[in-house]
């Protein structure tokens, strides 16, 4: 039995390190990923990271089946919690969820309804306190909108634009063909000779309008759509709570399912 003790506090301890790792290359993999960046290297340390806590903290749980002193967890509790104290120097981080998972084992609720919700309102905890998970989805939903909107207005844009190109194009074309009706032959000639040159000066001042006029429009819309994503902000948040909290009942069935081998 002290075998178990032993082994289950070091492999409990080793798990909240991991979790450390894992958070912090967490951030930073979603700091790249913001600025579209990929770091392969650092999505295989967080991979490992990940890797190392799930198989400690099974490990733990596991050798501490037959353990049913309350002291003990309440000890692993602590130790999460300080561990998150210490590390990120605030009272709401992730090993609050964790540490209310011990204190919870005393009484034998880690599994309840009650125990559920209060993982819940930990987790909207984290996530109200914490830019970096709304951060994530602003970014993506302003990407897609953006790409949407920009897409189709440029399209917009290029169809009148090459439309209008034509149109000057055709006139041009029209003066040459009267001025060759008239025999002005000499005028015909440096119209027909000046086509390609005019042909391309309108096309880049028309393009440059057309972007102008985008830059003008994404500004705008950008401006409409930060208003409108800052309005929905809590539903977001509730959204990534509801998230996690499913990420964490996938962890804890499992958690379960070790504890009866």
């Amino acid at each position: 039995m002290i075998k178990n003790y032993i082994l289950s506090l070091i492999l409990y301890i080793e798990s909240s390190i991991a979790l450390y790792f894992f958070y912090i290359y967490s951030l930073d993999l979603v700091n790249n990923l913001l600025f579209s960046t990929a770091n392969h290297s650092l999505l295989f340390i967080l991979s490992i990271s990940l890797l190392s806590f799930l198989i400690t903290f099974y490990l733990g749980t596991y050798f501490s089946r037959e353990i049913e002193n309350k002291i003990f967890y309440l000890i692993i509790g602590i130790i999460y919690y300080v561990i998150g104290l210490l590390l990120f120097n605030n009272f709401i981080n992730i090993y609050l969820t964790i540490s209310m998972f011990f204190i919870f084992k005393i009484i034998k609720i880690e599994y309840s309804f009650f125990a559920m919700i209060a993982y819940f309102l930990s987790i909207l905890l984290v996530v109200l306190n914490n830019s970096i998970f709304i951060n994530i989805v602003n970014r993506f939903i302003h990407s897609k909108l953006e790409t949407l909107y920009s897409s189709y207005i440029y399209d917009i844009y290029q169809i009148y634009g090459y439309q209008l190109l034509n149109t000057y194009i055709g006139g041009y074309e029209t003066a040459i063909s009267i001025l060759e009706s008239v025999g002005d032959t000499n005028g015909a000639y440096i119209l027909y000779n000046s086509l390609p040159y005019v042909n391309q000066t309108f096309l880049n001042n028309l393009n440059s309008t057309i972007n102008e006029y985008l830059n003008q429009y994404n500004q705008t819309i950008n401006y409409k759509l930060e208003n409108i994503i800052n309005n929905f902000s809590f539903e977001i948040n509730i959204s990534i709570a509801i998230f996690l909290i499913t990420l964490l009942k996938i962890f804890l069935d499992i958690n379960k399912k070790v504890e009866n081998l």
